[in-house]
């Protein structure tokens, strides 16, 4: 009987184990919301917005402790989770955000929000300007990346977020959080900087106005104010450009080059495969999307430094006080890894290992910072 019973027990609690395991690993499913500021926003170089609205999701422990995720500067706030059970691909950093993953959902309440700017929810040339009642399109303000900082500030302000445990984020994400902790130093109790800089790089800054001179001189975007009907055909040479710069050449290599056999038809069938690379999905993915919204996310990325309205680039990067992990992708070439060893060594030479940089060894270039999730995620778990 003692026997009996102990096996009942066991097996309940093998049971039991397994329904948590279940629950555990059911897909976390994300909802968009949106805050409503109670006051306007005024952009730096001029210009209101009058009724300012940041579009987030929320994900984990609504008691926990606040952890503040930023996005690529062509991507969305869809950082985790599924909208549904149906869809295929969770948020873009998935692979750091959930039950027991570095960035605990059961630990912590993790907010992932929009940029302004944007033209995925938060107040960006797609909103409604109150005085035409129509969309801002081109008049929508010329935003800073300071600015950009100082929105999501009053957004934490406003709704009563008095400290971060951390912030972190890739690429335009990455410059946010690092300016975010120089503006307002002890915010955030730490940061992760994922491809990243101190400062835009020339490389980027040159990509940025050859990507606006595209756009600015197609005759369909009529100076902002173009038809939404369809995509630009200036938007599908961007991204087709974009695909080129943000994967490493040896990325593009490895999975479209090398996997063609040798024989009479390669070279066509390697043609035939990177072409497919730069145009699959393009009208899918470019539904939606606005070009004033590019014009006005890379001006603002153009305008980042860590030494903005400091005395010097060095005493601006030594604002921050917290500790800070910079994680480079090895064949970055927008955020090659010396501009993160730059940020690191300035802050280390004042304060001993406040800085960490890891670099991750991957083919995938820039976009490395979304394809290597597990890799970064690794490296965030080993830090915290």
């Amino acid at each position: 009987m003692v026997q009996t019973r102990f096996d009942s027990s066991l097996t309940a609690g093998f049971i039991l184990y397994f329904i948590k395991i279940k629950k555990r690993n059911k897909e976390m499913l994300a909802q968009k919301k949106d805050y409503f500021f109670k006051n306007p926003f005024y952009p730096e170089k001029g210009g209101i917005i009058q009724k300012p609205v940041i579009a987030y999701e929320e994900y984990g422990n609504p008691k926990g402790e606040t952890v503040l995720i930023t996005h690529g500067g062509l991507q969305n706030q869809h950082a985790a989770g599924k909208y549904s059970e149906k869809e295929v691909l969770a948020g873009t950093w998935d692979d750091l955000i959930g039950d027991r993953k570095a960035i605990d959902t059961l630990k912590y309440r993790v907010i992932a929000v929009n940029s302004p700017g944007s033209m995925f929810g938060s107040s960006g040339p797609l909103s409604i300007n109150p005085d035409t009642g129509k969309n801002y399109g081109p008049d929508f303000p010329t935003l800073t990346m300071a600015d950009m900082a100082r929105f999501f500030k009053q957004f934490l302000d406003e709704t009563g977020v008095q400290k971060l445990s951390l912030m972190a984020g890739p690429s335009m994400g990455s410059l946010q959080t690092l300016l975010f902790a120089a503006l307002y130093p002890g915010f955030a109790e730490k940061i992760m900087a994922v491809a990243t800089s101190g400062r835009m790089t020339p490389g980027g800054i040159a990509f940025h106005r050859f990507m606006k001179e595209i756009i600015q001189n197609d005759p369909e975007f009529n100076n902002g104010w173009y038809q939404t009907d369809k995509p630009l055909y200036s938007l599908k040479v961007i991204h087709e450009i974009a695909r080129i710069y943000y994967t490493h050449e040896t990325g593009i290599k490895k999975y479209f080059w090398d996997t063609v056999p040798e024989g009479q038809n390669a070279q066509f069938e390697r043609m035939d495969k990177i072409r497919n690379y730069l145009v699959s999905g393009i009208d899918e993915y470019l539904t939606g999307r606005d070009p004033n919204s590019y014009i006005r996310l890379t001006d603002a990325i153009d305008s980042y430094s860590l030494g903005y309205h400091a005395e010097s680039y060095e005493k601006g990067v030594e604002r921050i006080q917290c500790p800070v992990l910079l994680v480079n992708i090895s064949s970055d070439s927008e955020f090659p890894p010396y501009w993160a060893y730059e940020v690191a060594d300035i802050l280390n030479k004042k304060n001993p290992g406040q800085a960490v940089v890891r670099i991750i060894e991957s083919d995938w270039g820039h976009i490395g910072c979304i394809k290597e999730t597990k890799k970064i995620a690794e490296h965030l778990k080993n830090w915290m």
